[in-house]
């Protein structure tokens, strides 16, 4: 039985949400209260909405912090805890919100995961600084490369940094590893929303321990990380990337935390050399395009998404834990429905719509969501092909507004991939 305190969070939020609902002539003067506004006076927050019915501006630094807690025999107790902090850094009129996040997990089972995230945007939208820098001591399954593996299982709670608690299925190959990761990427305006970007990119893995892996039977049981890596001249126990990136930014979003309009286009050429560090010489081209179709005039928060993503490897050779995979974005939210890492690929495509809307009329403390993702992945054999398989996920989940100042929401979802692969996920903030 899995235990969570976010689940207090939420039905906490069911029971008392609809208690704090504004009469009905209000409907027209809609305003965004969070989860905590429950606990303040029908009296004293009257007074507070009628000195706040313009937009909130924040000029100091605002946190907004969620802890949560995991339990299964095959992982151990996982303990968490994931902090937002946002600040507008100029004009509110020409610069949007600048977000940094970071996250720690823990487990019995000894893993440990550090991350910091940061999407930082100077006065007047003039330049941006995003950073994505992790350390893990980590445990994952792979299962080969390419979409179209049966992979039969089942999953339990998934969180947004990696920390999953469910069994392994008999076909998964279990993987140890450490793993360090440096991205920082600086962009200067070019005209309107476009930026051009230079920027440094490391992946360090090492401590690889292939849990399936025998070299002393007959015949040897080999895994997909061990026969990857000999076949491209790494070592299956450790392996590095480390280049440049060079990148084009379109970026017309009017938020970094939980945008309502605009759109993000990115191009990202990624060399990767051995006089930097790398193991192997390599060209990685990796896209994205995120962008929003408003539904109401109203309500901001009632609209249709859409996320793509294109990952490929262009030449030389990319180390097996090195290639694009799901799950493996900036913020972990790609694929909901399967867990991180379990599809990977030479070259990958991932496309994702969802529709949000709200579920409190008047208070915005709550929203619902229904997504659909899809994936296809080809493999190094020619084996599958890009675009030959297609891995779908669909699902639900509920939005809680944990902070009315930097508008983060509290995002609980249920998704179900192929096969029946299925799982709860837990993030902070939108999942794009």
């Amino acid at each position: 039985m899995v235990r969570s305190s976010s689940l207090l969070l939420l039905l906490t939020a069911l029971l008392w949400g609809p208690i704090i609902l504004p009469a009905q002539d209000s409907v027209k003067t809609f305003h965004q209260d969070d989860v905590f506004s429950i606990f303040i006076k029908k009296e004293k927050r009257a007074k507070r909405d009628s000195l706040t019915r313009k937009p909130i501006i924040i000029r100091k630094p605002y946190f907004a912090v969620t802890p949560y807690i995991g339990y299964n025999p095959a992982y151990g107790a996982l303990i968490g805890v994931n902090s937002t902090i946002g600040i507008f850094l100029g004009d509110l009129t020409t610069t949007p919100i600048s977000a940094v996040s970071a996250a720690v997990n823990i487990t019995t089972a000894k893993q440990i995961m550090i991350l910091l995230r940061s999407n930082i945007v100077t006065n007047g939208s003039r330049f941006i600084l995003r950073g994505d820098w992790r350390y893990l001591i980590f445990s994952q399954p792979t299962y080969g490369l390419g979409t179209g593996i049966k992979m039969h299982t089942n999953r339990g709670l998934i969180f947004n940094d990696g920390g999953e608690t469910a069994d392994l299925p008999p076909d998964a190959q279990p993987l140890n590893y450490d793993y360090l990761r440096l991205y920082e990427t600086f962009y200067f305006r070019i005209k309107g929303y476009w930026y051009a970007g230079i920027g440094y990119s490391l992946d360090a893995f090492t401590n690889i321990v292939d849990h399936k892996l025998n070299l002393d039977t007959i015949p040897q049981q080999l895994t997909s990380n061990y026969t990857y890596s000999t076949d491209h001249g790494f070592n299956p126990e450790k392996y590095t990337m480390s280049g440049l990136s060079l990148e084009i930014l379109l970026d017309s979003r009017n938020s970094t935390i939980r945008p309502t309009k605009g759109s993000l286009a990115n191009i990202s050429f990624r060399p990767n050399f051995t006089f930097l560090g790398s193991s192997k010489n390599s060209l990685m081209l990796n896209t994205e395009f995120r962008t929003y179709i408003g539904l109401s005039k109203r309500r901001p928060d009632h609209l249709i998404g859409f996320w793509a993503l294109g990952q490929f490897t262009q030449g030389g050779a990319v180390p097996y834990l090195g290639l694009p995979a799901l799950g493996w974005d900036m913020y972990n939210r790609a694929g909901r429905g399967y867990i991180q890492g379990s599809i990977r690929g030479v070259n990958f495509i991932y496309g994702e719509t969802e529709w949000r809307f709200p579920i409190s009329p008047y208070t915005g403390i709550l929203g619902g969501v229904v997504f659909l993702n899809v994936t296809t992945a080809s493999s190094d054999d020619g084996e599958r092909k890009l675009g030959e398989y297609f891995d779908p996920a669909a699902g639900v989940g509920l939005r809680i507004m944990f902070s009315r100042k930097t508008l983060s929401n509290l995002c609980i979802d249920f998704g179900v991939g192929a096969d029946g692969t299925k799982g709860i996920f837990f993030n902070l903030n939108e999942t794009f």
